[in-house]
């Protein structure tokens, strides 16, 4: 007979000496007690979601919260036994999710430690609910697995249940559990259910043993394996997206051997591109052929192929999906619903990739989509923005024939939501083109001053469209700071100029001190030491305009470093943003001999301290710090600090993060000339990044900026190895 290991009631344990994610832990047992009454029990398990499990997150107080949590379940006392249940499946699932990082905080792996302790607690209180029929007794088997113990008794019992005919949802999931803990479920398949054979099959696959006739057994039966597999894992609402991530060369198998893939399908193969290199040739074959056939949705194919990695191929198949396409449609956010256009993000995909086709189904949407005024296109793998942002941040170049689409788009009606009114991202897009390029877009934008009067004004300021100027002093009369300084660009008038600066000047300020004409005007002067303060600011943005303002007074007056240097040292030493432009200033003033003698050696020691000593928010490390400093170390002609291993740390951090791999590629084009071994040991760790199945992280589409980086980090990695 099984036993139940003792655990800690709750009111033994010190819940104030712990932590959840907002603070002490001393309010989780009443939320607990919550769990046993009716009208509380749906508030409690808020909660606890919440607050101990927060956005998958582990605390040290999650695991006795979560042994608690079991105790009142297995004890059949909560009031929601479902919701309950699925609380345990998540933890479960967030330690698997833990225990695959690669964790270098003490702290941390203490506490995932201690989860995967209470998983064998857990497991054994809710035991007795295996014998109970619903998703809390599925729940109940499925944790068993999540203890990783084969216990005879324990075994004897799933297979008691799995044996229970007509099988359903528990006798599969009992099923499921056996072959994952590795025990022999022959008996219980004797009788030829379909339903449990295929939850064996599943989790043999799961647990990354399936064999090929388990893959051809999946896509013969494929409608039975989609009916079970919510019953086998916790969370599977999309098998194909399941698959893909378990195993991304079963996925890659499975999905290309269906003989009528669905939405759910060729999803699936975009998670096998995004997931694995070395399977996603195969996925974006089978995506191509689908692309190809006459009754494909073209929709569908463009969502898919623009996350691919733009080849010919997949380029010509994009450009060509894209004339099929003659309407837009609508997408939806939570309750927020907004325009969208395939051709649109086609036309983004094209562009990223360089192919000169791109503006072509841009201005087909543009002219023939009547919401094109407030379309938003594709970013990323979940993200869409406003189209004309978009291209802005891709520095999309001008085309006549683009031009005129998009004037055309500004003529329509707004849309009904003032919020999804997109004119002032398409008018701040035109802006960055010449004004010989944009003669044409002069009057509409004029126009639209009454629209969208901050991109309007910041448009004819950019074109020093001269004839504006009376339009946009009546725009500036509502009192903007934005407005008041694109009249001013426009006038050159040191009292247009001062006029801004008694406007609210709340997120205007980095562009006051990009635009400020006369850089000795004393009004100006004041409002930049007021900027700069003498205290570290709280925000990126205010810290970017402390840099800026420290830059701008230490060019009139050299006196204002050592003023500046302890504000500008705290920047950097908190190794936050904007760590490169702040680095990058004190270099500067060390360059030009304006740092005292004290302050330069400071300096010193700072950077080569940001390279040896992380720097961290709540996120964890800040990655960029170190590799920054790193650079700006070699740039002095400074030695790198610190062991190789932990050189190797800052380079391979900063190449597998999404925001700081363009520095670390930089700080890896520099190591050609260190000790033979920092550049072996960076060597080793960066070729095992590079021979891996696992993509990079992005922040946009995941299998094109990895094989960008991939790319440019082959070359690299190659006069590493061999210099």
């Amino acid at each position: 007979m099984y036993s139940v290991p003792r655990h800690p009631p709750v009111a033994e344990v010190d819940w104030q000496t712990l932590e959840h994610a907002y603070g002490d832990a001393s309010d989780v047992p009443g939320w607990i007690d919550g769990l046993t009454e009716a009208d509380t029990v749906e508030a409690a398990l808020h909660e606890l979601w919440g607050a101990v499990l927060h956005q998958g997150t582990l605390y040290d107080s999650t695991p006795p919260a979560m042994m608690a949590i079991a105790a009142l379940l297995g004890a059949r006392q909560t009031a929601d036994a479902e919701s309950t249940a699925w609380l345990l499946l998540m933890f479960a699932d967030t330690v698997r999710e833990y225990e695959q990082l690669d964790l270098d905080d003490a702290e941390t792996t203490a506490i995932v430690r201690s989860a995967r302790d209470s998983l064998t607690a857990i497991a054994a209180l809710v035991r007795p609910l295996i014998a109970d029929d619903g998703p809390e007794a599925a729940a109940a088997a499925l944790l068993q697995a999540d203890s990783r113990t084969v216990d005879s008794a324990v075994t004897e019992m799933l297979a008691a249940r799995a044996g229970i005919r007509p099988a359903g949802q528990v006798e599969q999931a009992c099923v499921a559990t056996l072959t994952t803990l590795g025990a022999d479920v022959a008996a219980v398949l004797a009788d030829g259910d379909p339903g449990l054979a295929m939850a064996a099959t599943l989790a043999r696959v799961g647990a990354g043993g399936g064999a090929t006739a388990d893959l051809d057994l999946l896509v013969a039966g494929w409608e039975l394996a989609v009916e079970v597999a919510p019953n086998v894992a916790f969370g599977i609402d999309n098998l194909p997206e399941w698959l893909s991530a378990v195993d991304s060369g079963a996925a890659a198998y499975v999905l290309a051997a269906l003989p009528t893939p669905d939405e759910a399908t060729i999803a699936g193969l975009v998670e096998v591109v995004l997931g694995s290199r070395g399977n996603a040739a195969a996925a974006v074959r089978r995506l191509l052929a689908l692309a190809a056939l006459p009754d494909s949705t073209p929709e569908t194919m463009i969502a898919a192929l623009r996350q691919c990695p733009p080849t010919p191929e997949v380029r010509d198949a994009l450009a060509a999906l894209a004339e099929r396409v003659t309407t837009g449609g609508t997408s939806a956010f939570g309750s927020t619903a907004f325009h969208t256009d395939a051709r649109a993000d086609a036309a983004l995909a094209l562009l990223r990739a360089g192919d000169g086709r791109w503006s072509r189904p841009l201005a087909r949407a543009l002219l023939t989509n009547p919401a094109a005024r407030g379309l938003m296109v594709a970013t990323s793998a979940s993200g869409r923005s406003a189209l004309g942002h978009a291209l802005v941040s891709e520095q999309a170049p001008p085309a006549s024939m683009l031009i005129a689409s998009i004037l055309q788009a500004l003529r329509q009606n707004p849309p009904t939501e003032p919020s999804r009114d997109g004119a002032g991202h398409l008018v701040a897009l035109l802006a960055t083109w010449p004004a010989e390029a944009t003669a044409d877009a002069l009057p509409t934008v004029r126009e639209l001053l009454e629209v969208t009067p901050k991109q309007a004004a910041g448009a004819l300021a950019a074109w020093g469209d001269t004839a504006g100027i009376d339009r946009v002093r009546t725009a500036s009369h509502g009192g903007d700071a934005t407005v008041l300084l694109a009249l001013a660009r426009m006038t050159r008038d040191p009292a247009d100029f001062h006029r801004v600066l008694d406007a609210d000047l709340r997120y205007a300020e980095s562009a006051v001190l990009e635009h400020w004409a006369d850089r000795t005007d004393p009004r100006f002067l004041d409002w930049c030491r007021g900027l700069v303060g003498t205290e570290v600011a709280v925000s990126v943005f205010e810290r970017g305009n402390q840099v800026t303002a420290l830059r701008i007074l230490a060019d009139l007056d050299s006196g204002h470093v050592a003023t500046g240097w302890p504000v500008l040292r705290g920047i950097i030493d908190a190794g936050a943003e904007p760590i490169e432009d702040a680095i990058g200033l004190a270099l500067d003033w060390r360059a030009r001999q304006l740092l005292p003698a004290e302050a330069a050696t400071d300096l010193d020691a700072l950077l080569a301290d940001l390279v040896v000593t992380d720097r961290k928010n709540y996120n964890g490390p800040l990655v960029k710090a170190g590799v920054v400093a790193a650079i700006a170390l070699l740039d002095l002609g400074l030695p790198l600090p610190g062991t190789p291993a932990r050189i190797t740390k800052v380079v391979a951090r900063a190449v597998a993060d999404s925001w700081a791999r363009d520095l670390g590629l930089r700080l890896t084009e520099r190591l050609t000339a260190a000790p033979v071994v920092v550049r072996r040991s960076v060597a080793t760790k960066l070729r095992a990044l590079v021979d891996r199945d696992e993509r990079f992280d992005s922040t946009g589409d995941i299998a094109v900026e990895d094989e960008r980086a991939l790319a440019r980090l082959r070359p690299i990695l190659h006069t590493l190895e061999t210099c």
